[in-house]
């Protein structure tokens, strides 16, 4: 899958010489990874069903961490071109409400891509119509 790159670490496009490219191979399904481990469910308003159930089972008091888990592993494989999750570590702060994610796959051409995802309960963001304090 060919995508505009983006730069993993600030998730803007990423700009060489004052030009975009394009992400292919290992770098686009990494980015597709990422992407996916970043993506709240109910935030595409085409289809609410699509993403990973943050404010409804990660964000909130006292969670199921063997679901949230199962959650994440399940979207990383259903991503395109990842063949095997590896590795991954979760990391997840009760107090903070903070979620993050290293992950290392291997990749349908044979070559391991590790991404992270930091998840924070949005400021002043609507999700679903609930608005965040």
């Amino acid at each position: 899958m060919n995508d505009l790159a983006m730069n993993l670490e600030t998730n803007d496009l990423d700009i060489v010489n004052g030009d975009l490219y394009l992400a292919t191979g290992s770098d686009g399904i990494a980015q597709d990874l990422q992407q996916t481990l970043q993506f709240w469910l109910g935030e595409w308003f085409l289809d609410t069903t699509f993403g990973i159930p943050f404010k409804q089972q990660i964000l909130i008091k006292n969670p199921n961490i063997d679901i949230v888990q199962a959650d994440i592993i399940n979207a990383a494989a259903g991503v395109s071109g990842v063949t095997q999750i590896l590795d991954v570590s979760f990391n997840y702060s009760n107090t903070n409400r903070t979620f993050s994610v290293s992950m290392v796959a291997q990749t349908s051409n044979g070559q391991s891509v590790e991404v992270q995802a930091q998840i924070t309960l949005p400021v002043n963001a609507t999700i679903e119509g609930t608005v965040y304090p």
